[in-house]
């Protein structure tokens, strides 16, 4: 009993009872800040046990180093390793203990306490470490969840699988993990209601279980950062509950953690705790989510068709259509039914001038129809309307699309570019601007507004556009045709022709076939047969290698006027010849009907009438069969031929008749024939007003661009014969200046004509004198 009361009394003696409180303090912070990094970087739950294990292995040496400093009674407590000593004789010499003494105190002392504390937490950073950095199949896969979440993000919780015998043990658990994630102040919950459109565009019942996978293509598709999901698997007489923090955007496992419950009492309490190291593992007030866009919104059972969709129209979006087709190609070939791939593919077709492919496959996505959602639904079936020439039935299409989303891009522009080929063009402008503000991001609104305000002649607001167009990248097709365009507009037909010019040796075929189209109408404007013949029958080459169908019929259109205008018509037989087996060979409606229609007047215009009404039967034919809405070729080819024939009164019927069919907007050509319509009939002043809307680029027709080349010296020459018989000396005298102007380099075999132009102003000239 003597001994337990000396040892009582060296404890209290040596302050030990001081040093342990100390170092509990210590450790307790030392444990606290274990406790946040365990939580902050996903370590597992036991890393602050280990730590505490330190701890108490650090106590007994911290102990020891306290009773051994303190020493014998009345001895001093200085440490010999600390103090040296000294050989200066004013200063008091430290006794030492015996030599046995010295030896302990070499072993315990602070320095050494606190060597062996640092040792012991180099020990636990290095396990910290490893499992970080290499982790452990299974568990760990990251760091921490936080670096993949950003405030306000959505969170889908996923179905929990359920290996136990109790059957609604696995959703009771999802459940209490979702109702606890939504009370969050940073994390919201999808709900499963908001989720039924998607399950409807994956082409899945609303009923489906969300397992882990379905939930997170949803999450891809949706763009949701994350998707929770987990297990409850038996333990013993209890459950081992288990979830899993997962990247949506690479499928793969964050973080994972785990709780167990002893029995089923405890399920509730571990749920909670669960939940809030889920919770933790977000960083609810962290930032930096690595995460993907959301996937365009339309039907397709399959994930990677969307991708390829969502990487083709973004190609589309900025010009680049022949990217655009190919990843589109792909899209449809993984799922066939991919309907608003295929009216995309049609679209960006067109928009090259590849009717025949743009039709086919909006006829397609067309057939597709009743498996889209109301918004796919409308747009194809507007896309479908518009190819068959029926703009009204197209338009209502676009206007429900509207009532949906009264700011939906693609019918705002579309119902813009209905008006526009209807000829209602302030309409269109109007549209087109909206547009743009939906949409800045995207080219065709830009060259919907450069064509419109061309038109219009609102040159300022076309050159903004093209401007944009040009500095964000100046080879688009879009941009290239625009370029060239705006020349013809402004009349700066060298310019134009530059232009046109290189686009014909850009090494893109529908580019090319348009570049020589171009160039073709420009010659002719300038009485150059032998280049204007040149040029046409490349673009016809051209776009007949390339599928540019709409630029070879043009080019056989423009070149056929071309050569009344030279007073040399069948000129144009060769190359319609050529033409003949390609438009009779034409399966889809519009492309046969317009082919068709464009021979059909080209040889009346050249004289061959026999041939003309040939012609005539087949687009007649195509129209029974196909229901296809007439635009009026065949009305435009009876109106020549009748005024061939003399029958001036049923000429101007059938090109009025013609003109009705294309929503009452006068084209060029037809314009230039029911003018020669009116002249024959002494309807001189009807006759005067169409002469002079074909020699201005104002409300020029983005289709009639190539025949206002073609058509405007004959129109200039026929404007002045009929000013001149109304008593217009001055009209006549503008006309025939500007007609000289044009073909003052013309052939020579054209020259006759501009020499007699220049005689007879002179003899106006002197007359007004």
């Amino acid at each position: 009993m003597t001994q337990l009361k000396r040892l009582i009394h060296e404890v209290h003696r040596r302050s030990l009872w001081q040093v342990f409180a100390i170092y509990a303090a210590v450790a307790w912070v030392v444990l606290q800040i274990v406790e946040v990094l365990t939580g902050a970087y996903g370590l597992p739950p036991w890393f602050p046990g280990l730590a505490a294990a330190l701890l108490l292995m650090g106590l007994p040496f911290v102990l020891a180093t306290a009773f051994v400093q303190e020493g014998a009674p009345g001895a001093g407590r200085s440490d010999p390793t600390l103090i040296p000593e000294t050989s200066d004789p004013g200063i008091e010499q430290i006794q030492y203990a015996e030599p046995e003494t010295v030896g302990v105190h070499h072993v315990f002392n602070w320095r050494n306490a606190l060597l062996i504390g640092v040792a012991l937490f180099a020990v636990w950073g290095v396990i910290a470490s490893v499992w970080l950095l290499v982790g452990f199949q299974g568990l760990v896969v990251r760091a921490e969840a936080a670096d993949i979440f950003t405030a306000q993000d959505k969170v889908l919780v996923a179905g929990f699988e359920n290996e136990t015998d109790q059957p609604s043990l696995g959703l009771a658990v999802r459940e209490a993990v979702a109702t606890d994630l939504a009370g969050s102040e940073y994390v919201e919950v999808a709900d499963r209601s908001e989720l039924n459109d998607v399950l409807e565009r994956m082409m899945l019942p609303d009923t489906v279980a969300l397992t882990e996978d379905i939930a997170t293509e949803i999450a891809q598709r949706e763009g949701y950062p994350v998707v929770i999901s987990g297990a409850v698997t038996p333990l013993g007489s209890g459950y081992q509950i288990t979830a899993r923090i997962i990247e949506a955007s690479t499928g793969d496992v964050a973080v994972r953690v785990r709780e167990t419950a002893a029995s089923d009492a405890d399920v509730i309490s571990t749920v909670e705790q669960l939940s809030r190291l889920v919770r933790r593992h977000l960083g609810e007030a962290l930032t930096d989510l690595q995460r993907s866009e959301p996937l365009p919104q339309v039907t397709t059972s399959s994930l990677e068709a969307l991708e390829l969709y969502a990487q083709g129209s973004a190609y589309g979006r900025v010009g680049r259509l022949d990217q655009a087709i190919r990843l589109l190609e792909q899209a449809v070939e993984v799922d066939t039914a991919f309907a608003t791939a295929y009216r995309a593919l049609g679209i960006h077709h067109g928009n090259i001038g590849r009717s025949a492919e743009s039709q086919r496959y909006a006829d397609i996505a067309y057939s597709f129809k009743d498996r889209l959602a109301r918004r796919e639904r409308y747009l194809v079936g507007g896309s479908y309307h518009s190819w068959r020439m029926d703009f009204d039935s197209a338009i209502h299409y676009y206007e429900l699309e509207m009532e949906r989303d009264p700011n939906s891009y693609v019918a705002i522009n579309n119902i813009g570019d209905l008006y526009e080929r209807m000829g209602r063009y302030e309409d269109a402008m109007l549209l087109y601007r909206r547009a743009v503000e939906l949409a800045p991001d995207r080219e065709t609104p830009y060259i919907n507004v450069h064509s419109a305000a061309r038109t219009l002649h609102q040159h300022e607001a076309a050159d903004s556009a093209l401007a944009v167009m040009v500095s964000r990248d100046p080879n688009t097709s879009a941009t290239r045709f625009a370029q060239v365009s705006a020349a013809v507009y402004s009349d700066d037909f060298e310019r134009g022709r530059s232009h046109a010019l290189e686009n014909a040796h850009d090494s893109r075929d529908f580019i090319s076939a348009w570049g020589y189209w171009y160039l073709s109408s420009l010659s002719a404007m300038n009485g150059h047969k032998a280049s204007t013949l040149a040029y046409a029958d490349t673009a016809v080459d051209v776009a007949s290698a390339s599928g540019v169908d709409i630029a070879g019929y043009l080019a056989v259109q423009n070149l056929s006027f071309a050569m009344l205008a030279a007073g040399d018509p069948e000129r144009v037989l060769p190359i319609v010849e050529r033409s003949r087996e390609a438009a009779f060979g034409e399966t889809t409606p519009f492309t046969s009907q317009f082919s068709l229609g464009i021979l059909a007047s080209s040889y009346a215009l050249a004289g061959d009438l026999l041939e003309a009404r040939r012609v005539l039967e087949a687009i007649d034919s195509v129209t029974r069969v196909t229901g296809v809405r007439s635009i009026g070729p065949a009305e435009r080819t009876r109106g020549i031929i009748a005024l061939q024939e003399g029958r001036v009164a049923d000429a101007i019927e059938h090109l009025q008749q013609s003109r009705s069919q294309w929503y009452g907007m006068l084209r060029r050509d037809t314009g230039l024939l029911l003018a020669d319509a009116y002249a024959a009939n002494g309807e001189l002043g009807k006759a005067a007003a169409l002469y002079d809307s074909l020699t201005t680029s104002y409300l020029l027709n983005f289709m009639d661009q190539g025949l206002y080349g073609t058509t405007r010296p004959l129109a200039h020459e026929r404007a002045a014969n009929v000013y001149l018989a109304l008593g217009d000396t001055a009209k006549a005298i503008a006309h025939l200046t500007s007609f000289a102007a044009l073909w003052q380099n013309a052939d020579p075999a054209l020259q006759p004509r501009v020499a007699s132009a220049q005689r007879l102003l002179e003899q106006l000239a002197g007359e007004t004198r």
